[in-house]
């Protein structure tokens, strides 16, 4: 089974596309009060943490990092179906465990927790 680092590192790509676009323009100034942005995502083997620069720039790194905005605590098989399959539940699946540390990590989880299957 990929490493979290991994599986994160192939959904990076596809957020900045989407990510870097909306920037731009008065929509952009609201959207950039929201980053930089650092989401840790811990499972059952490892754990891995996406950082977002205030360009839209996405890395994505082993470990965690202090003080994230969001982090979120997923069996590593449910957190590779979350981001192959990239469809949003009714609601967060009962074995995972989502928590927002930051106002601005709680209103872009909202935002983008489709982009992650939840």
């Amino acid at each position: 089974m990929p490493a979290t680092v991994d599986l994160l590192g192939k959904v990076a790509p596809e957020i900045e596309k989407e990510l870097k676009p909306r920037l731009q323009g008065l929509i952009g100034s609201f959207v950039r009060a929201y980053l930089p942005q650092v989401w840790v995502f811990e499972t059952d083997q490892d754990a891995a943490s996406v950082r977002v620069d205030t360009n839209g720039s996405v890395t994505v790194t082993p470990g965690t990092t202090a003080s994230p905005d969001v982090t979120i605590h997923a069996p590593k098989a449910r957190l590779e179906k979350m981001l192959t399959a990239r469809t949003r539940p009714a609601s967060v699946p009962a074995d995972v465990k989502v928590v927002p540390h930051t106002t601005k990590g709680r209103v872009a989880f909202d935002q983008v927790r489709a982009r992650f299957g939840l």
